[in-house]
């Protein structure tokens, strides 16, 4: 059924002017993450936006599941169609929305399978440390693994540090971090941290802590190199990424006292429930210790 209840908000001639204006107002990695999900859409179904059917979608949703990638991936894909579909409706630009008909399927909890043992952060981080690039990067790169476990950081939320970001407090060096969704948090780094910081080269191009050997800001594709290059080096689970230093920042944390509040507002999670999840990865508690089959 056509939902022609909107008015035509937007002058857009086109879907590319559509989709310029859907990510106008996101976060600069959101916009490329959804450029090319768009981008990839548009040229499996080969046809334009307004006469994109359902089976459209669920072919190309399907090619992914055939090839073999993740539910999580299938589902993340399907959640930038569902809102490029929905801009379109609300400003008036399409009449149908074919991708609200399709549910998103509940993919399996792998976290548990993603956490790194206190042991294999040092070994990853030793890593870095012990062996230097071709540029003499050593330091950087121990500093970026130390950043990205310490503070639990996203690998976004790394790149975009800026030396003005780091302020120092009677006990410590506050950090302000510019999060997803435009959200900013405080968090500390050790004096002894920041000495070692500011160590590193700087660049009369940009305010960027992290720094590419052209002295330009470091972006994520190369903090994805260099972490592959260290996990290679220390021997640990192939898949390792930066996130899985932010999953391991979580429990570690978590195990070692911190309260499920605090970890939430360090990690800037919009909800308790997000951030709960890293509870159930290690319990310590359960009820099968009260069972004997002796």
């Amino acid at each position: 059924m056509a939902l022609n209840t909107y008015p035509n908000l937007t002058n857009a001639q086109n879907d590319t002017e559509l989709i310029r204006l859907w990510i106008s107002q996101k976060s600069p990695t959101t916009q490329k993450t959804y450029i090319s999900i768009s981008r990839q859409f548009l040229t499996f179904a080969g046809k334009k936006l307004a006469e994109v059917k359902l089976e459209d979608i669920l072919l190309w949703l399907e090619s992914f599941q055939l090839r073999g990638f993740s539910q999580n991936t299938v589902n993340n894909k399907l959640a930038a169609i569902k809102s490029l579909f929905g801009f379109g409706v609300k400003t008036g630009y399409l009449r149908n929305n074919p991708a609200s008909m399709i549910k998103t399927i509940k993919a399996k909890d792998a976290l548990n399978e993603r956490i790194l043992q206190a042991s294999e952060v040092k070994e990853l981080i030793n890593s870095a440390t012990n062996e230097r690039d071709a540029f003499g990067y050593a330091e950087r790169n121990r500093a970026i693994l130390i950043l990205l476990y310490i503070l639990g950081l996203r690998i976004s939320e790394l790149v975009g540090l800026n030396w003005s970001d780091f302020q120092p407090t009677d006990d410590a060096i506050a950090v302000t971090i510019f999060g997803k969704g435009h959200k900013t948090r405080t968090l500390l780094i050790t004096r002894t941290l920041w000495s070692e910081l500011k160590q590193l080269p700087r660049s009369d191009q940009t305010e960027a802590v992290f720094l590419s050997r052209f002295g330009n800001r470091l972006d994520r594709h190369a903090i994805h190199r260099l972490i592959k290059k260290a996990v290679e080096k220390a021997g640990i689970n192939p898949h390792t990424s930066a996130h899985w230093l932010r999953h391991a920042h979580a429990c570690h944390s978590l195990n070692n006292g911190a309260g499920i509040d605090l970890l939430m507002k360090s990690l800037g999670h919009s909800s308790l429930a997000v951030t709960s999840r890293y509870l159930h990865v290690q319990p310590s508690e359960c009820t099968s210790k009260f069972i004997d089959l002796d």
